[in-house]
């Protein structure tokens, strides 16, 4: 299980969040999770979206996601590929120890 770097650090992808790469340049916000993509669109009312494979997420803190490469090698196109994926808006990374524990 990996370790969390502070108590900042979510336990979860969530649409709306902002993406970026290690070294600071903003790829844009979630717009949907797939199976194994992060669907990012650039800015607001774009038409675009890119695919950014979930195996590339370094981490995930209170400003957003942080994954590692370059801008040219994580903006691939998404095409149509949202249509034929099982998309969700929530992307859990970790499961509470607690969860389903009743502590009296």
């Amino acid at each position: 299980m990996k370790q969390w770097e502070s108590a900042l650090e979510r336990r979860s992808i969530q649409a709306g969040m902002r993406v970026g790469t290690l070294e600071g340049k903003r790829l844009g916000r979630v717009l949907l999770i797939g199976r194994e993509v992060l669907y990012v669109r650039p800015w607001r009312f774009s038409r675009r979206e890119y695919a950014v494979p979930l195996a590339r997420v370094a981490r995930v803190t209170g400003r957003g996601v942080e994954v590692a490469g370059t801008v040219a090698e994580l903006c691939e196109p998404a095409g149509d590929r949202a249509a034929h994926d099982i998309t969700t808006h929530i992307h859990p990374l970790a499961e509470s120890s607690a969860a389903g524990h009743v502590h009296a």
